[in-house]
């Protein structure tokens, strides 16, 4: 096998040492050579019997890789696609039309690739994905082109018969530093190709959402026909054509339900100034009331596009949120500032959770109203830290929060200080794999459908606010007296139509899954409670309250820690801190909890002992998976979630 990924050489193999952005695989040669590469190619000067050195390990690649596979583009039609904007649309309506008449066609795009943030897969996996189009006994392939995928000799040794061009503006210019490079590398794979297509700049076509779509028709139409497909057979094809996943995609509350009666929303990957505006003029041209934009721009990117962006929202829409798409290692709020010069008005607000920025924009939705998503598209996951993925769907927290409960608030305990975590930094700002730990069960909620969530603020919530935004629904907790008196101040905050309250604390519960959330929800709603809570098994439950239970397993107290006998001490099932009330129940009840004598705090877990006392129905839901809970009081357990969850997210 070929490889230039050092972690992958097997006994045989032959290496290639490519130099990227922030690893160079010239570093791994020795180790490479000892898990017995047979040889290896690199660019560097480097004395070693198995070592070749070659012009452009690049290009070697590509031309090991054409050899390995027998060269398998030789044996397609391969229509390559490139551009700043429309390059996923336009491959899928060429894919479309060549299908629809009869064409054994293949496709390869940012959707139809696996991958988070790339075009197109490395040159190893896309001759492995050519090979086997040929066997399948396809004709055609169409490729997305992007112009990383170029400059990084990702389609080295691919030979394409006809190239498109759709649009190019000034992007990407973090990677390219100067438009006339960028230009340089785009023009330099359409002019490879035997047969090239430029989009036209108008077109009468009006067969697609907005003129932009139908422009992207015009060059399909152009690709196909030198295809032998002729064009009254390719728009008639394009009657069927439906647009990739977010490429304006209305999105509704339920599969078979549309929502033309009340507000809109459409998802799409417009991140660029150019694809924002056309996608935002489409919009306001079938808006009857407000037109919302929401969008961000990416971290570790071009930063001249972001008061560019921020310009054109602001002057057509009509309320423009600015929020996170991949800030990778920078700091969203930075970003922010740079987004800020370019508005020209104030009818803008900054949000930094992408889900909370979403659920505002649905909370704040009248009839006739049109949402735009801007960014993220197809993609699902979001980049923090410069490493870690996230996953992360625009479609799903949409769908979770237009289908949640309507009668059920959730409120996040969040305002404690944290005094073992040895900063001043309030401790729901500490990141765990990039992100703040209040990010969490913000998330968790939102993706569990619970539309109504009031988190309560404490400690320095002033640095709270500033992170997430004003503009959401939250409380303060003037004086730190218990997650008791914590609850009590989100009251005021609840909607009055709430039937259920779920309680959940803010710095242990990062690991909940939105489908044990809902599950407990579910249970408890079912089963008729007055209250619900969740309890685990723990082989060291010190300092957690334990859950008696009688003979018979039946449920009879909850005993904290520091006031258990030698037998109690032994119980490993714990309260693990998420609750679920009867809301009018709670309203009643949490007057009676009484302050701890020796903490001088309101503690909510006194109102399982109040209703057990009164005979009311208690529900235990015990997480069959216990590690869904992890406590963080201490450096040292935040740097255990921190690594439990960077290997959580590699192993999603």
């Amino acid at each position: 096998m070929i490889q230039f990924d050092s972690r992958k050489i097997k006994k045989g193999d032959i290496f290639v040492a490519i130099k990227g952005l922030t690893v160079d695989g010239h570093d791994y040669i020795d180790e490479v050579i000892k898990k017995g590469a047979s040889v290896v190619y690199g660019q560097k000067d480097i004395k070693n019997p198995k070592y070749v050195r070659v012009p452009d390990s690049r290009a070697k690649l590509g031309e090991l890789c054409k050899d390995y596979y027998k060269d398998p583009s030789s044996k397609l039609k391969v229509i390559g696609v490139t551009g700043t904007k429309g390059k996923t649309t336009t491959c899928h309506l060429i894919h479309h039309i060549l299908k629809s008449s009869g064409k054994k066609a293949g496709l390869i795009s940012t959707i139809s690739t696996q991958g988070f943030h790339t075009t197109a897969p490395d040159i190893i996996t896309l001759n492995e994905e050519l090979s086997r189009m040929v066997k399948q006994g396809l004709e055609y392939v169409v490729l997305e082109v992007s112009s990383h995928g170029i400059d990084q000799g990702r389609i080295s040794g691919i030979k394409f018969d006809i190239s498109v061009l759709t649009n190019i503006a000034p992007e990407h210019l973090d990677y390219h530093k100067t438009y006339k490079e960028y230009k340089r590398v785009k023009m330099m794979f359409v002019n490879s190709a035997q047969f090239r297509v430029i989009s036209p700049k108008t077109t009468k076509l009006n067969i697609l959402k907005g003129e932009f779509n139908n422009l992207n028709a015009e060059a399909a139409i152009r690709v196909t026909e030198e295809l032998g497909v002729k064009k009254d057979k390719a728009i008639k094809a394009l009657t069927t054509f439906k647009l990739p996943s977010g490429r304006l995609e209305e999105i509704y509350p339920t599969a078979d339900k549309k929502s033309e009666n009340s507000f809109r929303v459409f998802v799409d990957f417009a991140h660029t100034p150019e694809s924002l505006e056309v996608a935002l003029k489409y919009l306001k041209s079938i808006t009857k009331g407000r037109l919302i934009s929401i969008f961000g721009c990416a971290g570790e990117r071009d930063t001249k596009k972001r008061s560019k962006m921020s310009k054109i929202s602001t002057t057509l829409a009509d309320m423009s949120i600015f929020t996170a798409e991949d800030p990778r290692s920078e700091n969203v709020l930075n970003i922010f500032k740079q987004m800020k010069k370019g508005a020209v008005n104030n009818n803008w607000l900054t949000i930094s959770e992408r889900g909370e920025a979403i659920s505002y924009a649905l909370s704040k939705a009248r009839r006739g109203d049109v949402i735009g998503i801007f960014g993220k598209g197809h993609e699902k996951s979001m980049c923090y830290d410069g490493i870690n993925e996230h996953p992360w769907s625009d479609q799903d927290i949409i769908v979770s929060q237009l289908n949640g409960y309507q009668d059920i608030t959730g409120v996040i305990l969040a305002g404690g200080k944290g005094k073992r975590m040895q900063s001043s930094l309030p401790k729901p700002l500490h990141l765990i794999a990039g992100r703040p730990i209040i990010a969490y069960p913000l998330e968790n909620l939102r993706k569990a459908g619970i539309k109504n969530i009031v988190p309560v603020f404490g400690y320095k919530n002033s640095m709270l606010l500033r992170y997430l935004s004003e503009n959401l629904n939250y409380a303060i907790q003037p004086k730190q007296l218990g997650t008791g008196n914590a609850v009590l101040n989100a009251f005021p905050k609840i909607p009055s139509n709430t039937k259920h309250l779920l309680v959940i604390n803010g710095d242990d519960s990062a690991f909940y899954k939105p489908e044990t959330i809902k599950k407990v929800v579910e249970i408890h709603i079912k089963d008729k409670s007055t209250l619900t809570f969740v309890s685990l098994i723990q082989n060291d439950p010190t300092g957690l309250g334990r859950v008696v239970r009688n003979s018979k397993g039946k449920l009879i107290a909850i005993v904290e820690d520091k006031n258990t006998t030698d037998k109690q001490k032994k119980i490993k099932e714990v309260n693990d801190g998420l609750y679920i009330f009867d809301y009018k129940w709670i309203t009643k009840n949490i007057f009676n909890i009484t302050k701890n004598k020796i903490a001088k705090e309101y503690y909510l877990p006194d109102l399982i002992k109040i209703a057990l006392k009164n005979n009311d129905k208690v529900s235990v839901y015990t997480l069959p998976d216990a590690s869904e809970w992890q406590g963080i009081n201490t450096p040292e357990q935040l740097e255990e979630a921190n690594v439990k969850m960077i290997d959580r997210l590699k192993n999603l």
